[in-house]
């Protein structure tokens, strides 16, 4: 029995470990993807690159997998609405919170999110995931601010976007409690038709209708890109991995998108990678280190108790 359950828990641990790299990959696309739409944002509104982005994103993900989505069960698609509107909600406070606050403090209170998503846990779930994750976050959320250099000063845009930050909380959250249960790709596909139909509403409330699909061939290489590798590529490995690792651990992996977006700017954008920044970038490190030791430690602990 005890063999069993030894054999048990390292299939569980591998399956978590591919998880946790399938993650790192979804924030590396999410770090390149800041480059990449920089120079588009410059051509097109934002909630118009949005609306175009998921909505893409979506049809192409639905005529792929059409065959799922006609066995899509209620359960399926309320889980893809709720977590849909998290999504939709953290991209649009962040984008409009953007016009009134500094892209580095954007970056760093959109982070705030990976010290809210074990509290969040704990609402949810009546769980506590344990001081592990509590440590580990508020060592990324130190990491992230030295990442983005960003001051103190509060502006309107900071509250706008520290509810973007509840937004994306709620959305890894919802992805850890849905994830293991529901079909990802239906998951995925209704998440993204959310976000996409509700992006482009916003569009035609606030942005110019005129041109909104007649766009020079570098914006629609960027809506290109991010469909097919930051939204249908990092979303379905996202919905994939949260099946197998908990949300506390899937938001801090996720936090090392800044480190991906500082890197890429620097390869990029000459954008300078200073000792701050990395000395950021290895405390966002080391809270995932702290978090993947804590199966061992925990065993090491147990063992010791036994014997």
């Amino acid at each position: 029995m005890a063999e069993e359950l030894m054999a048990e828990t390292a299939v569980s641990r591998k399956k978590m470990i591919l998880a946790d790299v399938a993650l790192v990959l979804a924030a590396l696309f999410w770090g390149a993807n800041f480059v990449v739409a920089k120079a588009a944002l410059d051509l097109i509104p934002p909630f118009t690159y949005l609306g175009l982005r998921f909505i893409i994103a979506a049809v192409l993900l639905a005529a792929a997998c059409w065959r799922k989505m006609l066995k899509a069960t209620r359960q399926d698609l309320l889980a893809g609405l709720l977590a849909g509107f998290f999504l939709w909600a953290g991209f649009a406070f962040q984008t409009v919170g953007l016009l009134y606050t500094t892209p580095a403090k954007s970056g760093f209170i959109t982070g705030i999110s990976v010290v809210l998503v074990p509290f969040l846990y704990i609402l949810v779930t009546r769980k506590s995931p344990g001081w592990f994750s509590f440590a580990g976050g508020s060592l990324a959320l130190v990491g992230l601010f030295l990442l983005s250099g960003a001051s103190l000063q509060p502006q309107l845009g900071d509250a706008l976007t520290f509810i973007c930050a509840i937004g994306f909380a709620a959305h890894i959250v919802a992805l850890g409690v849905f994830a293991p249960r529901q079909d990802p790709v239906v998951l995925t596909i209704v998440q993204m038709a959310l976000t996409g139909a509700g992006s482009m509403v916003l569009a035609l409330l606030f942005e110019p209708l005129s041109g909104m699909f007649s766009h020079p061939p570098l914006v629609w290489g960027a809506i290109l890109f991010a469909v097919l590798f930051c939204t249908i590529g990092a979303f379905l490995i996202q919905n994939m991995a949260q099946r197998f690792t908990p949300p506390t651990h899937a938001a801090l992996i996720l936090s090392t998108e800044a480190v991906f977006a500082g890197i890429f700017s620097f390869l990029f954008w000459s954008e300078s990678f200073t000792i701050p920044k990395l000395a950021g970038a290895l405390l966002i490190f080391a809270g995932i280190v702290l978090t993947e030791l804590k199966p061992v430690l925990v065993a090491g602990s147990a063992r010791r108790y036994e014997a």
